[in-house]
């Protein structure tokens, strides 16, 4: 994964320049600042008019936050004390499910029972929990610390719920790991942002931003005529807004695969982005060289700054300059080339930080390396861009995959491909109905409860038209031949057969197996897609449990509904999974809503 922060500045900031209260045991380092909350709660700190604010989400626990906790530290003394930010601090107990909660209610609680004190309690509790180690007890000592009554702190704890609120507040912005980092200007929407170091906070600071997502026709150049905009969150697209298809890439200009790749990408926006059927989102993910590739991401962007409309031709610039070693002047000779304001390009490059968003959508999208390609469709989420059944996770994708995606044809699709459970090269066998050569919940000789692990391998594998594709753990897949996947039979113990799961060819009608093996007991389920829902038969008489397909969440069962699948397992199995939940009985032929409905009463 991209790190931004680097182990020696953390520990430099950590010997010389951390804010903690161990320095300084009765003093108030905040006394002279602004502290405030937000509507819902959130702790912030700094003057409410600054134009920036940085929001992290965090967890006392949470190591990663403990050694970032410095650079929040120093962006606080440099930005927060003179005015130009403010910093918000959200609670997100992700790391222990009961002493990160306590964690955070205690330092909510010690602002509950003195106003003001929330950061001060703050320091103190990331200096526990990194040096000393934190438990249930730990109130105690913490409570000492601050001067504050052990008892009341407590009771109070037992009652704070801002985590809750916080918690909530993060995963409404996607938050799902700490730290994560936000940056907020004036009233628009946090963006989210890769962890930054020090040096990025100034950029941050003083962005420029883009006022405008409106599009604009490029002028002149290679890309004439084609429309060009940024998102919401910065990132530089290519070709009409309405494309139905997005293919984005994130690339390293210094990248030797990327400057290859720049081929292909030029191929698809002549065939697809000319014609409106796609449109091309770059992202800049700076990762392969820790002089230049940072300094071509600004370049890029602040090339935009000044006339978006040339930044594709700054783009394939910086690729050229990159893979011919012409780097050391890139932003000169980048201005002298596309006649822009040379001074102004170099001022803005200390404001540059549209690469930490791209950074940190990268992280989120799985990239670990340049080129990655994703995709969406109109205005929805990043996506992996599958071929069959395999997401494509890394790498440039070669221009006829991309063609195919953008040309609809089968078996390329923008996320994994809907599944169903009706699959002719499952298992075809109807043995439950035919008992041949055993009834349910033997199968072809195998006895839940009764088999050895090894002997129903060996007759599985003695079986022509099947093939063992996984063995071991307790356990042993298998498959029609030249066939997915389709059934396993498990040991709890490693010695005998406990379950035996089959997934079938749909060749059994729900009707004729009722007629076989009489009616369920009960009837559950849940959906599969929005075309099949799955109700489950259960039978516990005869240790079986079948599942047959219903026509979505509102169709019903039918005599000709397909049963699709079966566990046969023995009777502990089958009490461990339902002896204490509430089985609803069979009420025929019935949709899976119906029995969701009536189960929920």
């Amino acid at each position: 994964m991209f790190r931004l922060i680097r182990t020696s500045a953390i520990v430099a900031l950590m010997l010389s320049q951390l804010w903690i209260i161990r320095a300084q045991p009765n003093a108030d380092p905040y006394a002279d600042l602004q502290k405030s909350r937000t509507d819902d709660g959130g702790f912030v700190l700094g003057n409410p008019e600054a134009p920036v604010k940085i929001i992290e989400f965090s967890d006392f626990l949470c190591a990663s936050c403990q050694n970032y906790e410095p650079v929040i530290s120093s962006f606080i003394r440099e930005f927060v004390v003179s005015g130009q930010a403010q910093f918000e601090y959200r609670i997100f107990p992700i790391v222990d499910p009961e002493l990160s909660v306590v964690s955070a209610n205690l330092v909510e609680c010690a602002d509950t029972l003195q106003p003001g004190l929330f950061w001060r309690a703050h320091d103190l509790m990331f200096q526990m929990t990194s040096s000393v180690g934190f438990t249930a007890e730990s109130y105690t000592e913490f409570a000492e610390a601050l001067a504050l009554n052990s008892e009341a702190l407590l009771d109070c704890a037992s009652e704070a719920d801002q985590h809750r609120i916080d918690a909530d507040y993060g995963m409404s912005l996607g938050v799902n790991a700490t730290p994560s980092l936000f940056v907020q200007y004036g009233e628009s929407e946090p963006l989210a942002i890769a962890l930054a170091l020090p040096e990025h906070y100034a950029a941050l600071v003083s962005a420029i931003r883009s006022q405008t997502s409106d599009p604009v026709t490029i002028r002149y150049g290679d890309y004439a005529g084609l429309s060009t905009f940024r998102r919401d969150d910065g990132a530089f697209v290519l070709g009409d807004p309405d494309a139905p298809l997005t293919i984005v890439a994130f690339e390293d200009f210094f990248c030797p695969h990327c400057q290859v790749y720049a081929e292909t990408v030029r191929q698809f926006i002549d065939a697809y982005v000319r014609s409106g059927r796609a449109n091309f989102e770059f992202r800049l993910y700076p990762l392969i060289n820790p002089q230049y590739s940072t300094t071509a991401a600004k370049v890029a962007e602040c090339v935009a700054v000044q006339d978006l409309g040339q930044f594709w031709d700054a783009h394939d610039l910086l690729f050229q300059f990159a893979a011919t070693n012409n780097a050391a002047d890139m932003a000169d000779d980048i201005a002298s080339l596309l006649a822009l304001d040379a001074a102004a390009l170099s001022d803005c490059l200390e404001r540059s930080m549209q690469f930490l968003v791209d950074v940190h959508a990268g992280q989120r999208a799985g990239v670990s390396g340049t080129p990655a390609i994703r995709a969406r469709d109109g205005e929805g989420d990043l996506q992996f861009i599958y071929i069959g059944d395999q997401p494509q996770a890394r790498g440039g994708l070669p221009i006829d995959v991309l063609a195919a995606l953008a040309e609809g044809a089968p078996g390329v699709t923008i996320g994994a491909p809907e599944r169903s459970l009706l699959n002719e090269g499952f298992l075809q066998d109807t043995s439950l109905m035919s008992e041949t050569p055993c009834a349910p919940p033997c199968w072809q000789n195998i006895t839940p409860g009764q088999t050895s692990l090894a002997e129903a391998e060996a007759r599985v594998a003695a079986i022509d038209s099947l093939e063992i594709a996984q063995s071991g753990g307790g356990a042993f897949a298998f498959r029609h031949v030249d066939g997915p996947i389709c059934c396993q039979i498990s040991s709890q113990d490693g010695e005998t057969v406990s379950t035996t799961l089959l997934q079938f060819a749909p060749a059994m009608k729900l009707g004729q197996v009722i007629a076989a093996r009489g009616e369920p007991t009960y009837a559950f389920g849940q959906p599969f897609n929005d075309a099949e829902a799955i109700v489950m038969l259960y039978y516990p008489e005869q240790n079986m449990l079948l599942s047959a397909l219903a026509p979505g969440v509102d169709g019903s069962l039918s005599e000709a509904s397909p049963v699709v699948a079966a566990v046969y397992a023995t009777s502990d199995v089958f009490a461990a999974a339902f002896g204490s939940a509430p089985l609803q009985a069979w009420g025929g032929y019935l949709s899976y809503r119906d029995y969701a409905e009536s189960g929920a009463g």
